[in-house]
């Protein structure tokens, strides 16, 4: 009997496989070792690959952490798009968008997202490589957060606009809690709290959607 050959890969198939590595690696030295530890050689190290192959891919450390930054965003925009969607009034598309949102707190790559952002202060490349895509994903869950409340009749941009970005500094600040204390029980409790008095600020106790 004759063993089929197994089919070889194409260079997208490499190309794509050596990214996904190399991407992977920078973000789990990003949780550890944070920004500046996140060099290529760090990554050249962890990877196994040659400084070489990983500039072919990404020649520049900015490309790396935008990189890191854009496939986490694909995937949380898919999380959240879910999670909208299988809400059955605005209300519960809300709920269930901030519960998404919070999910978020405890993976590696919300840590890893934070060190980027960080950094972007005093990295002019960075800033150029990241910038465009961080507006993009702001633009859309801003947008989210319009649409629903719209829905439910609510027009107060200005207050709209303010409690997100009190959510946003929230979801900042228990990653940061998280990193220096994974107590799963007391961030769940927190999240808890905080998410009941957004929901009445944005829509009342209690009130449906």
């Amino acid at each position: 009997m004759t063993t089929a050959a197994k089919p070889r890969r194409t260079q997208a198939d490499r190309s794509a496989a050596t990214r996904a590595k190399v991407i992977a690696a920078a973000r789990d030295i990003l949780c550890v070792q944070g920004y500046s530890g996140a060099t290529m050689h760090a990554i050249r190290d962890t990877t196994g690959m040659s400084l070489g192959a990983i500039q072919h891919q990404f020649p520049t450390k900015a490309k790396i952490m935008a990189a890191v930054a854009a496939e986490f965003s694909a995937y949380r925009i898919g999380v959240y798009t879910d999670a909208i969607r299988r809400g059955r009034n605005p209300r519960e598309s809300m709920e269930n968008l901030f519960d998404a949102n919070f999910q978020m707190v405890g993976r590696p790559e919300m840590a890893a997202l934070l060190e980027i952002h960080l950094a972007r202060r005093n990295d002019p490349d960075l800033e150029r490589e990241v910038a465009p895509s961080t507006r993009r994903f702001d633009r859309r869950v801003r947008l989210w957060g319009y649409n629903i409340l719209r829905a439910a009749g609510i027009g107060n941009d200005e207050v709209h606009q303010s409690l997100q970005l009190l959510n946003n500094a929230v979801t900042r600040g228990l990653t940061v809690e998280y990193i220096r204390n994974p107590d799963k029980a007391v961030m769940e409790r927190s999240i808890r709290i905080w998410k009941a008095h957004m929901l009445d600020l944005l829509f009342g106790s209690g009130a449906p959607g």
